[in-house]
Formats: structure tokens, sequence, C-alpha cells
């Protein structure tokens, strides 16, 4: 379990940072505002970055939450069995 999720932690780290760098070009090159062109600093993309990987984290909680509902209530059945069981 503990090496499923480092896996999606290191997934959504790498995400983010493309997708930091990928949202500051865009507001500096599509949107055409030559003002933005200063979040392109080493602070600008720390900032966009941590934006947007707590941004990710939350929205696969939101996702995730009826999963982890329905885990938990498989193992509670399973602890049942083997109680039965023994």
């Amino acid at each position: 379990m503990k090496k499923r999720f480092k896996r999606k932690l290191a997934s959504t780290f790498i995400f983010s940072l493309v997708v930091a760098f990928l949202l500051i070009i865009h507001g500096v090159f599509f949107d055409l505002d030559v003002s933005q062109i200063r979040r392109i600093s080493v602070e600008g993309f720390l900032f966009t970055f941590v934006l947007v990987f707590v941004g990710l984290i939350i929205l696969e909680k939101i996702f995730t939450l009826e999963e982890d509902e329905d885990i938990i209530l498989i193992k509670r059945r399973l602890n049942n069995l083997e109680r039965k069981k023994r």
C-alpha cells in the first residue's frame, strides 16, 4: 500500500512540475500578457508548482473518497469472515 502511495505521489509531483511550467508558458505566450513574464523566475515557478501540486492532491482526495469508503467496508467484511472461520 505504501509503495503504491509513493508511486502516486511521485507521479503527481512530476506532473505538477510539467503543468506548472506549461501554465506559465500559456500565461505568457497565449494570453499575450507580457507583465506575467516575471513569473518565469524561480520564485514564480515554485509558487505555481506548489499551487498545482496542492490542487492535484486535493482533487485526488476528493475523487477517491468513495473508493476509500468501499475499501474500508471490504476490509471489515473480510475481518468478519475471518473471525467466523476460526
